[in-house]
């Protein structure tokens, strides 16, 4: 694919890149930067003034469904929805049916989407089928393509076996992604444990439950040298502190947050929501506010969607029965732009290098470059574009969503990689 992108801006904070360019990709590299040279026959010409493209979104926290429940979502459609939604790269969360504790099955998926538009990377799980009672094959599995362990949907509970798959990923420099929950604490509860919850008369889930965990789990990963430990969708103002401390005291540890955790509050779930039922759960307004201070300050490095396509079926059952989770992929540009760059919570280099750097640099993945002899991976946007969320536009097989209807600008228009062009129906 050849395409020459006319009058187009340029944002890329690791290439000190802002400005307006035109842009010509030759067989899916750039080849120029500037003033129009000689085009090869056949490129496809496209004036993109009012655009702007920065370097290809990653949403390092999705679940695709594969294997074993692809009536929610499967590797096509997950690829699609997040290039649908401007995203050109996604890690896969291991617990699925079966979990991905086999490296046949991480090989498997790797294959079956080398040709999708999204780059599709895989965890594997921490344990052996996710169990937590004795470690999964790590080294096979690191060698099998898989580029973090975690648990995801369930802790590592063990503190003996936290210390263990640390000392492991150390050695294979591999990240531990933790979902951060104490199960005793949470013990059946269904959202935040407060005064809403009390109103509702529903069983809460203590913000201690996140708390308990990575207080003790900072403790583990400073012993174990050279570990990376990364926190998962934080929810609470006390995990946001925790984080910060640790990174004060050098320790090698990360964190991330979604959407929701930053816009909306346990409020949502009044009227016995399913569309507001995560897990961790939507807290409380002092919460929200200490996320974002998190977010301004640096001390939480990535903003991703936890996203968790369930039925309609499933989603429409009782607040108890109803599934926890949420798609994510396709509200995640318009929501971080409205809510963190227009309120000038972080700047709009800051929300690149929360959604594209910072991703790619934990994972040690390849970092995205806009640069001459680079590979084209890019996130077109409309950046000034007001539009409202439609979840009837949406291309995951699933539109469980709280978002439907928000006002939201910067629409994404386009993704450009691996030799394809996917415009957003958005």
């Amino acid at each position: 694919m050849n395409l020459y992108l006319k009058n187009i801006k340029l944002v890329s904070p690791a290439d000190y890149l802002d400005t307006v360019s035109d842009l010509l990709i030759v067989n899916d590299v750039i080849e120029k930067i500037g003033t129009k040279g000689r085009i090869p026959k056949g490129t496809e010409e496209i004036d993109l003034k009012g655009k702007t493209a920065i370097p290809g979104v990653f949403d390092m926290h999705v679940h695709f469904r594969y294997p074993g429940q692809t009536h929610k979502e499967d590797l096509f459609t997950g690829s699609m929805s997040a290039a649908n939604g401007g995203v050109t790269g996604v890690l896969c969360m291991p617990n699925t049916d079966p979990p991905i504790d086999s490296p046949l099955l991480v090989k498997e998926i790797i294959s079956q989407s080398k040709d999708l538009i999204t780059d599709i990377e895989v965890t594997a799980c921490a344990t052996d089928k996710r169990e937590g009672k004795k470690l999964s094959q790590l080294i096979s599995l690191s060698d099998s393509g898989a580029v973090a362990f975690t648990d995801d949907g369930s802790p590592v509970s063990d503190p003996e076996i936290m210390r263990r798959v640390l000392e492991y990923s150390a050695q294979l420099n591999r990240p531990v992604i933790q979902h951060c929950e104490e199960m005793r604490l949470s013990n059946g509860g269904v959202m935040n444990e407060g005064f809403v919850s009390t109103v509702m008369g529903v069983k809460g889930i203590p913000s201690v439950s996140e708390t308990s965990i990575i207080a003790r789990d900072l403790m583990i990963a400073e012993y174990v040298k050279n570990s990376h430990y990364h926190i998962q969708h934080i929810s609470c103002g006390k995990s946001v502190e925790l984080l910060r401390a640790a990174k004060n005291n050098n320790q090698n540890v990360t964190g991330e947050v979604c959407p929701h955790h930053f816009i909306l509050t346990d409020k949502e779930c009044l009227g016995y929501n399913v569309n507001a039922k995560m897990n961790p759960p939507l807290r409380t307004s002092d919460d929200v506010e200490q996320i974002l201070e998190g977010l301004r300050d640096g001390t939480i490095d990535v903003i991703c969607t936890d996203h968790a396509p369930h039925t309609e079926y499933e989603k429409t059952q009782g607040f108890y029965q109803a599934p926890f989770g949420i798609v994510g992929l396709e509200t995640l540009i318009g929501l971080a732009y409205t809510y963190l760059v227009k309120t000038d919570i972080i700047s709009f280099n800051e929300f690149i290098i929360k959604l594209s750097v910072n991703p790619r640099k934990i994972l040690n993945l390849p970092a995205v470059r806009i640069s001459e002899g680079e590979r084209a991976n890019l996130t077109v946007v409309s950046e000034k574009t007001k539009w409202k969320i439609n979840k009837n536009k949406f291309m995951s097989r699933s539109v469980n969503t709280p978002f439907d209807g928000f006002e939201v600008r910067c629409k994404p228009y386009c993704v450009i990689n691996k030799g394809k062009i996917h415009y957003s129906r958005l």
